[in-house]
Formats: structure tokens, C-alpha cells, sequence
């Protein structure tokens, strides 16, 4: 039977819907396309950029609170920036915690430690008889504090290139290869201290695909001063004047 509607058959409107796009549609659509994306893509690493900008001063803004915190509390702040994770958490110890001048001098203490513990009976250490021990450890603990309590974890895109403090010759780098075990991480501590004075901290953060682009913390001994430099900073530069070894104490 004939069709009713003969220009069906015959609209070119109709045979072009059927064929789909036609090269001038694809081509105006592919240029807008690439539009969109010439817009779009300095508008994600500014945003990106942003966020580094901000993890910067957050962690500038929690040296300058643990300073007033450290003071008012009585006891001595760290931080910990654990470079292979890309975080940095704040924690708590006693007053008269134990800051060591180096790695090394640290990780002898912790086994001498750990050889005295060794000789008591986990009923004797229950009973608080390694308790003096313990005390003397100055161990450092999380804070109950809703704004202090959890790692605080540097936005996509950026990562801990470097951090220096005086326990350490050369600027500690995180591995190449995240460790699988979380016990081998690199760790770093920053210690603020209850008479509100800082060890002297240099923190490099960088872009993860161009690590010449960052920003450098630098915290200045004994007053604390906070600056933010968004090149590279060596510390021997700044912090030459600083003596090998601390002062002599007099024996008692």
C-alpha cells in the first residue's frame, strides 16, 4: 500500500537525522571540546595550586598555636610528618620528654630503653613497677582535641619533598617507594617546647610533578617565627650560625 505520507520519504531533514553528524557537526563539536578543556585545565592547577597554598599556612597556623598551646599546657608538643604518606599529625608529651640531638642518639636510647624494660614482668610493669621508667620516657601521645587529633593528610598533588631539623645533617627525604609496612616510614619530629620556645624546622612541599614548584616553612629557634617562602631554602644557608653540639650542663 502507498504511503499516506510520501514526503517521509523524501524530507532531507529526515535522511540527514539517520545519518548521523556530518564532519562541519564533528568538527564544531571537537573545537568546543577543546575549548572547554584549554579553559578548564589552568583552572584545575589553580585550584590545585590553592590547596597547596593552604595546606602551607595550616601548617604554619599549627606551629603558631602549639607555641601559645605548649606554654598554657605545660607540656611539650611534636609534630610528626611521616614523608612517605604525605601527613603530618601533632602530639603530646610530658614537659621534661626526652629530645634527642640526633637519629642515632635517639634510636641508642630507645633499645637501651627497651633492654631495661625487657627485665620486667608484664605483671610487674601492670603493677606500675617500671612506672618511674616510663615517666622518664616522656612518650608522646595523640590529643583528645577534636582539632588536633587527626593526621592532617597534604592535598592531590603535593607531597614532602624535604624536611630538616638539628637531629639531622642533610634534609630527611621520603622514600622512592612507600614502604608496605607503615613501622618503616620515614618520620620526622618537630618539637615545640613548654616554655614556648622551637627547635629550629625547615619543611619543603612540592608539586608531585614538578618538584620545583612548592613552598618552604621555615620556623625560626628559640622565637619561633614562622616564615613562608615559595622557593627553595636551603637550611645550612639559615641556620649556619647554629653550634655542632648544645651547650655543656653543669654535673650534679
Amino acid at each position: 500500500m502507498r504511503s499516506l505520507w510520501p514526503w517521509q520519504h523524501h524530507n532531507p531533514f529526515v535522511s540527514v537525522a539517520r545519518r548521523g553528524m556530518t564532519l562541519i557537526e564533528v568538527m564544531v563539536t571537537v573545537a568546543i571540546v577543546l575549548l572547554i578543556l584549554s579553559v578548564g585545565i589552568p583552572s584545575i592547577a589553580g585550584l590545585m595550586a590553592l590547596q597547596q597554598r593552604g595546606a602551607v599556612y595550616e601548617l604554619a597556623t599549627t606551629f603558631a598555636y602549639l607555641r601559645d598551646e605548649a606554654t598554657l599546657r605545660n607540656v611539650t608538643f611534636r609534630i610528626a610528618f611521616n614523608l612517605d604518606r604525605s601527613t603530618f599529625e601533632v602530639q603530646a608529651g610530658s614537659p621534661d620528654a626526652t629530645i634527642f640531638a640526633s637519629q642515632q642518639e635517639r634510636e641508642d636510647w630507645e633499645d637501651e630503653l627497651e633492654d631495661r624494660l625487657s627485665r620486667f614482668t608484664e605483671r610487674q610493669i601492670s603493677e606500675g613497677a617500671a612506672d618511674e621508667m616510663m615517666d622518664q620516657t616522656g612518650r608522646f601521645q595523640g590529643l583528645e582535641d577534636v582539632t588536633l587529633d587527626t593526621k592532617v593528610e597534604l592535598p592531590g598533588g603535593s607531597r614532602f619533598a624535604w624536611v630538616w631539623t638539628p637531629k639531622h645533617e642533610e634534609p630527611v627525604e621520603p622514600a622512592s617507594i612507600p614502604p608496605e609496612d607503615p613501622e618503616d616510614d620515614t618520620i620526622v619530629y618537630a618539637h615545640i617546647f613548654p616554655n614556648g620556645q622551637m627547635e629550629p624546622v625547615v619543611v619543603r612541599i612540592v608539586d608531585e610533578d614538578d618538584p620545583d614548584e612548592g613552598w618552604t616553612v621555615i620556623v625560626e629557634p628559640l622565637t619561633g617565627r614562622i616564615h613562608l617562602e615559595d622557593s627553595l631554602v636551603e637550611p645550612e644557608d639559615l641556620f649556619d650560625w647554629l653550634p655542632d653540639d648544645g651547650p655543656e650542663m653543669p654535673q650534679g
